[in-house]
């Protein structure tokens, strides 16, 4: 009897072990999890009417929204790996994985609550300023305004392809890669992009955001007066696909103007988000071959183009975020990983091949 009670012990020991590490519970996942409550504190302790009001605003998308796309992931990859009986496999992975996968998204929902919050009182920190500066920077750079060209060499039939990836497409792989990962099998790999989405959002979201204090071209008559961007807006009306942005553009000078953190609100241009998310997804997606790898890299490019072409971004906010990223990419792989193998080791498993750089 004691020996099968000791066995049974060790056997709980190491589930513990195996599911600290996987739910990032080494040196460097306690280290992530201190920065993303520190994220959500600074964000709560500054403005925290604003924090609470905003996760009550996302709490209803979330429990509706993130049911769905796990349903659809899950069945897709059961299609894919058990066809033969696909609800086993779907019940098996919830059953195997929650545990890990509770703690990803309840960070993620507390940290996007906080970057919304702060990026709301971006202009109250820091006054819109940049824009003339990245304009400027744009048109010499490129020789046009950017959005001009790219609104020359797309047809107005076409361009609902761009506005649906920008929109729905992009919000899909954000948030399906972000539930992939969060149930993913691969502890090592699972926690470099984690880093690397934290300090995304972090550094490029909040930081520079704030630091680069700016609108974007689609509302840059609306902040700094005049016409500079008109032709834009002419674009955008002439183009019945476009209505989609014209509505939201509409959301979020009503939110701007009334002072009220709102579900998806704040306006911030540089860097672009939408580009660096599919840029850190691209680099992701790499590690899983070459058809994933190009298949990541032509959203990545269809992403920077539309963030130009519906007018939310100026190019050099798209090449920032591309710029940041990828040295966030690799000071992850750089640091991230060694540190990880090495907790591993000194709990006794084995240490993985080294994940794609």
């Amino acid at each position: 009897m004691s020996v099968q009670t000791g066995r049974r012990g060790e056997d709980r020991r190491s589930g513990v072990l195996l599911l600290g590490l996987d739910i990032a519970a080494t040196s460097s996942g306690w280290l992530l999890t201190a920065l993303c409550l520190a994220y959500v504190l600074t964000a709560l302790c500054l403005h925290p009417d604003q924090y609470l009001r905003l996760s009550e605003s996302y709490a209803r998308p979330f429990v509706f929204f993130l049911p769905m796309l796990l349903a659809a992931g899950l069945g897709l990859l059961a299609l894919t790996f058990s066809r033969h009986n696909p609800t086993r496999f779907m019940l098996d992975t919830l059953r195997q994985r929650w545990q890990a996968a509770t703690p990803v998204v309840v960070l993620f929902f507390l940290g996007i609550t906080a970057f919304t919050t702060l990026k709301v009182t971006i202009p109250q920190v820091i006054p819109f300023y940049a824009d003339r500066m990245l304009a400027e920077l744009d048109f010499r750079l490129h020789g046009t305004d950017p959005w001009a060209w790219a609104h020359s060499v797309v047809p107005e039939p076409v361009s609902a392809i761009i506005y649906a990836a920008y929109g729905y497409g992009w919000l899909v792989q954000w948030f399906g890669t972000l539930l992939f990962v969060a149930f993913w099998n691969s502890p090592v790999r699972r926690l470099r992009y984690l880093w690397a989405f934290a300090l995304t959002i972090t550094l490029c979201g909040t930081v520079l955001a704030t630091v680069l204090s700016s609108t974007g071209p689609i509302f840059y008559d609306e902040f700094y007066g005049g016409d500079r961007f008109a032709g834009l807006q002419i674009a955008l009306a002439g183009d019945a696909h476009a209505a989609s942005v014209h509505a939201y553009a509409n959301y979020l000078l009503q939110t701007y103007e009334s002072g009220r953190p709102e579900l998806g609100g704040g306006i911030s241009a540089m860097p672009s988000m939408h580009v660096a998310i599919a840029t850190l997804n691209a680099f992701f997606l790499s590690g899983f071959g070459r058809r994933w790898a190009v298949a990541g890299w032509c959203f990545a490019a269809l992403i920077l183009f539309g963030s130009v072409y519906t007018g939310w971004h100026y190019a050099v906010d798209g090449y920032l975020s591309i710029l940041v990223v990828s040295m966030l990419w690799y000071l992850t792989g750089r640091f991230i990983l060694p540190q990880v193998n090495q907790d591993r080791l000194e709990i006794g498993l084995p240490v993985p091949d080294p994940a794609p750089q």
